[in-house]
């Protein structure tokens, strides 16, 4: 079995063969997924293909951190904030709809509140900044009843000297 997108063999990342099947995974999915993939198939004497048509828009919302890595140290007088910018096609989100998660083996593990100002979202870790808060933190906004998850921003809080 051979994938396809337009027209171009995929090699890596995308497939995968699971009780006898060919996938085909766009885990995140992007808008330049958008397009026609084929999936081509030899047997005994004969071939087979199929076209699957990807689809997709743009994000309703977008969710962008201002930094991918953040490093603190404990005890040190200056904040410590993880900041996201977040914007909206279907309604302005406030506060009260972003919590910020860390997550535990890539699962949403420990929720906080955030502060927002303009579309800037934010976490503070003042006396809470120990290197058991290090780790992965993600965004999770709700706007009109549907939820959308952003990309992690990996926070190492250094022990005191």
């Amino acid at each position: 079995k051979q994938w396809y997108q337009r027209r171009v063999a995929i090699t890596a990342g995308k497939i995968r063969t699971k009780n006898g099947n060919s996938e085909l995974e766009f885990k995140p999915a992007k808008l330049s997924d958008k397009g026609t993939c084929t999936c081509s198939a030899e047997g005994l004497g004969t071939t087979d293909s199929v076209d699957i048509q990807v689809g997709g828009v743009e994000n309703e919302v977008t969710i962008t951190p201002k930094v991918t890595e953040l490093t603190c140290k404990q005890g040190d007088a200056s904040s410590c904030v993880i900041e996201f910018d977040v914007t909206s096609t279907i309604g302005d989100p406030g506060a009260n709809d972003v919590k910020f998660w860390k997550l535990k083996d890539g699962e949403l593990d420990e929720k906080s509140s955030s502060s927002k100002e303009g579309n800037t979202f934010s976490r503070v870790f003042g006396q809470w900044k120990k290197p058991s808060r290090s780790g992965q933190y993600v965004v999770v906004v709700t706007v009109k009843g549907k939820t959308y998850q952003s990309e992690p921003v990996t926070l190492t809080v250094l022990p005191k000297d």
